[in-house]
């Protein structure tokens, strides 16, 4: 067990209000035909921190420090800020949902991030940006529709979202999509 590795990550499960579900059935139905997986809504998370390969041995090490270290913020309802695309202009590669307020989750990533380095794992170098991946994009027949669609949907797309938790993952790939296991959780206060 030793040499065995997890894929992890740390994230903040979130539920959406009816609305954005009916708004994202309009939004796949626009796409039919398109090479697009979509995020099913009970996997619905904002990822904080992805740390990828992970000792098993340092899991559990891993989940004390994060409750003993992580200073545990209120439960938040925060406002979703309408429909949104990474990626290239000519390649996107994830279409997302943002938030109105993001304050909340950079202070609980820097809160995480601390954490993680005092376990050995670096802080990443990359830009941080909150958000709720709806899908990933693998091939686009028709880019000008899809950018038409973002910005005609856009508005649809919003929302209160309420975050109760601060969650430890396993992620594992599979051919219907990840499975997410929980291997530590905390509740917000």
């Amino acid at each position: 067990m030793k040499n065995q590795y997890y894929r992890t990550f740390i994230g903040l499960p979130l539920r959406v209000e009816q609305g954005i579900l009916q708004a994202r059935h309009l939004l796949m139905t626009a796409f039919e035909g398109e090479r697009i997986s979509w995020v099913d809504p009970d996997r619905y998370h904002v990822t904080l921190r992805f740390i990828g390969d992970t000792k098993v041995s340092a899991i559990t090490e891993i989940g004390r420090a994060l409750h003993a270290g992580v200073k545990i913020p209120e439960r938040t309802r925060l406002e979703m800020t309408g429909l949104a695309s990474f990626g290239p202009r000519k390649r996107p590669r994830v279409i997302w949902v943002g938030f109105e307020e993001t304050d909340f989750f950079e202070l609980l990533k820097c809160e995480v991030d601390r954490v993680l380095e005092v376990c050995g794992i670096p802080v990443e170098e990359q830009p941080f940006r909150a958000h709720l991946t709806l899908g990933r994009v693998r091939c686009l027949h028709n880019l000008e529709k899809y950018y038409k669609t973002v910005e005609e949907m856009n508005q649809q797309f919003s929302g209160t979202v309420i975050f109760e938790k601060l969650v430890f993952f396993q992620s594992i790939l599979g051919p219907g999509g990840p499975e997410y296991h929980v291997l530590n959780e905390i509740l917000l206060r």
